[in-house]
């Protein structure tokens, strides 16, 4: 699921739209995880899961791209990486013990929880950058095709 989005759909959509879907679909993937009793739920959930993960990173690198100007690209794409590097590390470490110390319903509630704050900042504040308005005007320009 994951490779057939991310390499069909998700780099010819929006990236804010991606990055919106992705995390809309992390909250759901974490209530179902939550209560998840038969064998279907879990692959719905595995299925959202998927659709997390092949929009949500590459929504956000491409937002991070056309936010920054091209001769500032690299160290704001470095800098958001190195933040993605250390949520991957501290992420699994806060999960599990909340998980082993609260137990699976606590630990995928809080994950939805704190899934809906992304959510509404996600919803409410992120905007298209800059960039992504004159790459969409230039393209327009060009009869459709991107400017190289």
């Amino acid at each position: 699921v994951a490779s057939v989005l991310q390499g069909a759909v998700v780099r010819r959509m929006n990236p804010l739209k991606i990055v919106q879907l992705g995390v809309l679909s992390c909250a759901g993937a974490f209530i179902i995880l939550a209560k998840v009793d038969n064998e279907r739920g879990l692959y719905i959930a595995a299925t959202l899961l998927a659709v997390t993960s092949s929009t949500v990173v590459t929504g956000l690198n491409s937002l991070s791209s056309f936010e920054a100007s091209s001769n500032e690209r690299g160290e704001k794409l470095g800098n958001h990486r190195s933040f993605g590097q250390v949520g991957r590390a501290i992420g699994p470490i806060l999960f599990c013990t909340l998980y082993w110390w609260a137990g699976r319903d606590m630990a995928y509630f809080t994950g939805a929880a704190g899934m809906f704050g992304v959510c509404a900042i996600v919803l409410g504040s992120l905007k298209n950058p800059v960039g992504l308005k004159l790459k969409h005007t230039s393209e327009k320009a060009n009869g459709g095709v991107a400017a190289k």
